[in-house]
């Protein structure tokens, strides 16, 4: 695994929204061997958590050095985390885990739900400006029309962007399961599905894309305290019967293992 740890400078720490920030790191050498789907573990020395967090990369930029994450303000780590100012330096241990796998052939499906969705940033970064193939559909499950900012990080790396809402307010009412036979419709040439979210979410999607013949990789969340298999806290039993560390083998997995 390759690995390190960097201390980072704090460039940004700004809000998105009234419980979401986004933050981004100066750390060229984690930033230099990052891919898509794959995730860090920081450590805010200022903070009163003794643990790293686990956070999934959600954007870097190979050529000023920088990282992004997302993250919602939910507990007590992120509430400090969120009081930190640019200028302030916060230890990044990564990139860590396996992340998505990429084809050239045929067009991809991304999915993402609430803060699950940053994963999917700089995965549609890849596809839709790295790679030769066709541009990705990305379909978006949010709470309301107050998070629609996830559009000025993927809209211009995407073929069409799909937003769902649960309250109605924006786009499409429901979740965002309900928007994918409409849009596989559509695309008929879309033969990967890569989604980030809760896990009742993927389920439903892993199911429906198993169903149909689609090549599905989905991004687990799990608690995790080392981030590298040291600690087994992050363990879970595949379909196969084999049992996987979230944090050392994925969180990557294909859907047939984690929901087939």
């Amino acid at each position: 695994m390759n690995k390190l740890v960097e201390n980072g400078q704090i460039i940004y720490n700004k809000p998105l929204s009234d419980d979401v920030n986004a933050l981004c790191l100066a750390v060229p050498q984690v930033v230099a061997l990052a891919q898509p789907g794959q995730f860090v573990m920081i450590k805010n020395e200022q903070g009163s958590t003794y643990l790293r967090r686990p956070f999934g990369v959600a954007d870097v930029n190979k050529e000023t050095g920088q990282l992004v994450l997302i993250y919602r303000k939910a507990g007590k780590g992120t509430q400090e985390l969120a009081q930190l100012d640019s200028g302030a330096v916060i230890s990044v241990e990564g990139p860590l885990g396996k992340g998505f796998s990429f084809k050239n052939e045929g067009r991809t499906l991304l999915i993402g739900g609430g803060v699950g969705i940053a994963p999917i940033i700089y995965t549609a970064r890849h596809l839709g400006a790295e790679m030769t193939g066709p541009k990705p559909v990305i379909l978006l499950g949010v709470r309301n029309h107050k998070e629609l900012f996830w559009s000025d990080f993927v809209e211009e790396f995407s073929e069409k962007l799909v937003y769902t809402t649960d309250d109605g307010s924006y786009g499409r009412k429901g979740f965002a399961i309900d928007a994918v036979p409409d849009i596989l419709n559509k695309y008929p040439d879309i033969r990967h599905i890569k989604v980030c979210g809760p896990t009742i979410m993927m389920k439903g999607i892993a199911e429906l894309a198993i169903k149909q013949g689609i090549e599905c990789e989905v991004s687990l969340e799990k608690r995790m305290a080392c981030g590298i298999g040291v600690c087994l806290g992050c363990t879970f039993a595949g379909k196969s019967g084999k049992r996987w560390k979230v944090c050392a083998d994925g969180p990557v997995f294909d859907a047939v293992e984690v929901f087939g």
